[in-house]
């Protein structure tokens, strides 16, 4: 809990004594959630080489979030925070962001015709090896569960999806060369999803 609130307040330090054991941990992150989701993913290959992050706010709701993916090996990181407490369950937030990133994404691959024929992506494509951390902020949010591991507030799926949309679309195509490393990574994962699907048809149907 300590950790969480140095990582969602930019610039805070945090300080843990236990006078038990005579130790001390700190923890201070200059840029919040990015330094943070960086010193995560450090070890292993990322794309972007930088998270890419977004800072957004409304009157009543405010969201940031970091989000870099993992293309070969390493722990993907899967955070996400609701007026700072742990959505351990994620929710209608972390769904918004999954959203809006395939729409992001798909819709440069179309744009720039990346995409082979017949071949879709779905949210898969673009999930499964994304790490992120999100931070919301909504006034009266809903949750389910006991102590608030997910987060049901229904607008809160719509705002982060537009925003995220907008804001990764802008980046894409403001950063082409990582942008088509990225496409051609998702691409990638779903050609195997494809050829699997269809290596379990055929098995099906030689079966029958």
């Amino acid at each position: 809990v300590l950790r969480s609130k140095a990582v969602l307040c930019p610039g805070l330090t945090v300080t843990l004594l236990d006078l038990k054991k005579a130790e001390r941990q700190e923890w201070f992150y200059k840029n919040g959630i990015a330094d943070y989701l960086s010193d995560k993913t450090r070890e292993f290959m990322v794309l972007p080489t930088q998270p890419f992050t977004i800072s957004y706010a409304e009157k009543t709701e405010a969201v940031d979030f970091a989000v870099q993916w993992l293309p070969e090996v390493g722990d993907v990181t899967t955070e996400s925070y609701v007026n700072l407490i742990p959505t351990i369950q994620g929710g209608t937030h972390s769904n918004g962001l999954r959203s809006g990133l395939l729409d992001a994404i798909k819709e440069f691959c179309e744009l720039r015709n990346l995409l082979p024929k017949g071949l879709k992506l779905n949210a898969d494509d673009v999930w499964d090896r994304c790490c992120y951390v999100i931070s919301l902020k909504l006034k009266e949010p809903q949750f389910s569960g006991q102590t608030k591991e997910r987060l049901s507030s229904r607008e809160a799926a719509g705002f982060v999806a537009g925003v995220t949309k907008d804001a990764l679309a802008l980046w894409l195509n403001q950063h082409t060369a990582d942008a088509e490393h990225l496409a051609n990574f998702c691409i990638n994962r779903a050609q195997i999803r494809s050829r699997s699907v269809k290596t379990v048809v055929r098995k099906k149907i030689a079966a029958g």
